[in-house]
């Protein structure tokens, strides 16, 4: 019998069947681990920058409250009207409760609301936040930002 010859390459090559499966379970188990990992950074991470949040505005509200003797303000008052927004506003973190610092210098008064939340993550990983307020009563405007 007379061998034919069959031309090969003119058949257009058909797709395997794993490409059209879609994702491998390795993908879809990386994607599920990489949105949980997501998820559980900010549900640790999501309360405490909207602790820091309101403690801004309580900076801010203060500095609106007491724009004409803002250089003159005692440390007493500030932590009456900061408990009161903390109170008012559900803040109750420790941290930020006992953070407060008033500095009095010859030209201006900063109240200082510097404090480090440390929130356990998984097993003994935690994450460590770092918030820093300040209040500069020469510059009310500029509220919430560290001055030098």
């Amino acid at each position: 019998m007379p061998r034919s010859s069959f031309n090969t390459s003119s058949l257009r090559k058909v797709p395997s069947i794993k490409k059209q499966l879609g994702y491998s379970a390795p993908t879809i188990a990386f994607a599920l681990l990489l949105a949980t990992v997501v998820a559980k950074v900010g549900y640790v991470v999501a309360p405490a920058y909207y602790d820091n949040y309101l403690v801004k505005n309580a900076l801010k509200d203060i500095a609106e409250k007491h724009a004409d003797r803002l250089v003159r303000i005692r440390k007493n008052e500030v932590s009456s009207e900061l408990s009161k927004f903390y109170n008012l506003n559900g803040v109750r973190s420790e941290a930020i409760l006992e953070a407060l610092e008033v500095d009095r210098r010859k030209d201006n008064t900063i109240v200082k609301v510097d404090y480090e939340i440390r929130k356990p993550f998984w097993g003994n990983s935690d994450i460590v936040l770092t918030f820093s307020n300040h209040l500069d009563s020469a510059n009310p405007t500029e509220c919430c930002k560290p001055s030098e």
